[in-house]
This record gives C-alpha cells, sequence and structure tokens, in this order.
C-alpha cells in the first residue's frame, strides 16, 4: 500500500510540473520586471500590492487572462476616490496608460481617514505616543518629522548641513528611493543633535524595541510640518531681508538637487516655477469647509509653504503640503 501511495504521489507531482503557472501567477510573473525599476522597497510593495489586487479583481469579475484584457474597470471597483487614485498611480505606470486619461472623482482632503481623529477608539500600548518605550523616537518625531520607515536606517553620519550650510537631518532613499535632507529648525538644533552625539557614524541612531510599534507617525510628522509653517511666516512677516534669503535657499535647494538629463546627455537642472514663492494659496471647495469646521486657515503664504514642503517634507509640491499635512486634524 505504501510503495502504491508514493508512485501515486510521485506520479501526481509530475503532473503538477507539467501543469504549469495559473493564469494569475503568470499574470503575476508579468509585473517583477517592471517593479526592478524602482530602487525603492516600499514603492515595490506598494506598487504590487495594488496592481495584484487589480488584475485579481480583473480575472475574477471579467476573466482576464492576458495584460492586455485587463483594461480600465478599476473605476468599477467601489473604493473611495483617494484609494482609486493609489490603484491607479500602479497601475496606469505599468499599463502606460496617462493617469489624466481615465475619468474618476476628485480627491479631496474632507475624504481622507488616514492620520485623522481617532474617533474615540481605545489607545492601545503599541500605539500610545505616551508610552516610555517609545519616548526617543516620538519626541524626536516631534522636531524632525521624517518618514517612519526612514527612521530606522538613521545613522551617527546622518546629522549633517545642507547647500546653504544649515543644519539637517540626511535621509539616504526616502519616498521614491531619493536621498533628501530633512531641515531642523534653528531653536532645534541642539536638541536634534544630542541624537548623534557619542555615537558611531555606521551606528543606528534608534534600536528596533524602539521602533516595534504602531504609532501613527505620519501625524506627528504633520504637526512638525504646521509648526514650520508658522515659524517661516513669522520670519517672512517680521524680519526685513528674510523673505529674499528664504527664497535664495530655495532656489540653490533646487538647483542642487532637481535634475534632468537632455538628449545629449548632459545633466542640467529642472525648471524653476518662481509662482511658487510668491502670493497666497487658497484653499477651495470641500478642502475650505474642512479647514472652516476645524478652525484651520484657508489660505497660505507660498513661500513659507514652499519652504515646509521643500525643506521638511521633499515633496516639492504646495497642494500635497496643504492636503496631506497642514489641513490635517
Amino acid at each position: 500500500k505504501l510503495l502504491k501511495y508514493y508512485e501515486r504521489t510521485d506520479v501526481m507531482s509530475k503532473e503538477n510540473k507539467i501543469r504549469g503557472k495559473s493564469i494569475m501567477r503568470r499574470l503575476r510573473d508579468e509585473i517583477e520586471p517592471f517593479l526592478q525599476k524602482y530602487p525603492s522597497s516600499k514603492t515595490r510593495e506598494l506598487y504590487r500590492k495594488w496592481i495584484v489586487a487589480y488584475i485579481k479583481f480583473c480575472r475574477e469579475k471579467y476573466d482576464c487572462k492576458t495584460k492586455e484584457d485587463c483594461a480600465t474597470h478599476i473605476q468599477e471597483m467601489g473604493y473611495k476616490p483617494t484609494t482609486v487614485h493609489n490603484y491607479l498611480a500602479a497601475v496606469c505606470t505599468f499599463y502606460g496608460v496617462p493617469m489624466q486619461h481615465i475619468k474618476k472623482e476628485i480627491r479631496h482632503t474632507a475624504d481622507f481617514t488616514k492620520s485623522r481623529s481617532d474617533n474615540g477608539k481605545k489607545i492601545r500600548a503599541d500605539t500610545n505616543t505616551e508610552n516610555p518605550r517609545y519616548a526617543r523616537t516620538v519626541n524626536f518625531q516631534k522636531v524632525v518629522g521624517i518618514r517612519a520607515s526612514e527612521l530606522k536606517n538613521l545613522q551617527g553620519r546622518d546629522f549633517v548641513k545642507d547647500e546653504s550650510g544649515e543644519y539637517c537631518i540626511f535621509v539616504k532613499k526616502g519616498k521614491g528611493g531619493r536621498d533628501q535632507y530633512q531641515k531642523i529648525l534653528p531653536m532645534d538644533i541642539e536638541f536634534v543633535k544630542s541624537y548623534f552625539d557619542n555615537i558611531g557614524e555606521k551606528e543606528n541612531v534608534f534600536q528596533p524595541i524602539e521602533l516595534s510599534n504602531s504609532i501613527d507617525y505620519h501625524h506627528i510628522r504633520a504637526e512638525q510640518a504646521k509648526r514650520a509653517y508658522a515659524y517661516y511666516l513669522e520670519r517672512i512677516q517680521n524680519e526685513d531681508g528674510y523673505s529674499e534669503k528664504l527664497a535664495d535657499q530655495i532656489r540653490l535647494r533646487w538647483k542642487t538637487h532637481c535634475k534632468q538629463k537632455l538628449p545629449d546627455g548632459t545633466i542640467v537642472p529642472k525648471p524653476f516655477d518662481e509662482k511658487i514663492l510668491t502670493g497666497t494659496y487658497k484653499v477651495r471647495k470641500k478642502n475650505k469647509e474642512l479647514a472652516v469646521k476645524y478652525g484651520l486657515p484657508t489660505e497660505y503664504n507660498r513661500l513659507a509653504l514652499s519652504a515646509v514642503s521643500i525643506f521638511h517634507l521633499a515633496h516639492w509640491r504646495n497642494n500635497v503640503t496643504v492636503q496631506s499635512y497642514l489641513l490635517s486634524h
């Protein structure tokens, strides 16, 4: 009986090998070469998640069997506008379809749920910002505000000065796989520096136990963005010559880090839009209603806003800074 069992399982094993990969597996495998062009493991992980979910939807509902079969069914999935945009960012890039060609609802900050009010949920130990175990990371975030995934990679050598001679935290391969310099406000320099004193250049600033939690570091990052905006606005309004100095620092940061490659192979700075340094950014429609509801500003100084976006968030886009950070509540 045992002999017959092993003979039978051996045959079944051979048949499975001959049968080949399932359609779903084959479609998933097609994603991998596309993902490898992204240096950030976090980006690859998210894009893989979104594209696989999209393929699964197309497979189950429309019996799609090839990459070409998967059209634009994502709009029928019934998700909120923000989630649809997230899926589309990956899917449209994979299929080579410009996002502006897809009809979709407009995202409003008022619809965001991430890092918003906890709605009275019970605070777990690993989400409690008052837990002494996480005090160092929480206090650091309150004055620096880098992403949670970036905290674990900080080393003793990452307390540096930028192209303008300002103290910064150097973040290796941040969002999108790009290096960035996270500026430190003058009143926080000595406190931040204390984290880097007496540790080796290649020694981690934080230990794993300090980061093993589910604390909403993004919300703390948003609070620091508001704090930085208030700092810049106060100096712009009350200090002669500061606006020109800050604008020059922003231009230099752009010239130093925002590059593009010309057809002849020459590397040059990307064109800079001076409009981001002047005038007022106005919050409109649903976002304005949200701001009024929570007593938040509906207008922002563009120069101060650009300083926060470029020096503290590395987003380089004022609308993202307002919608995802300054309008958080």
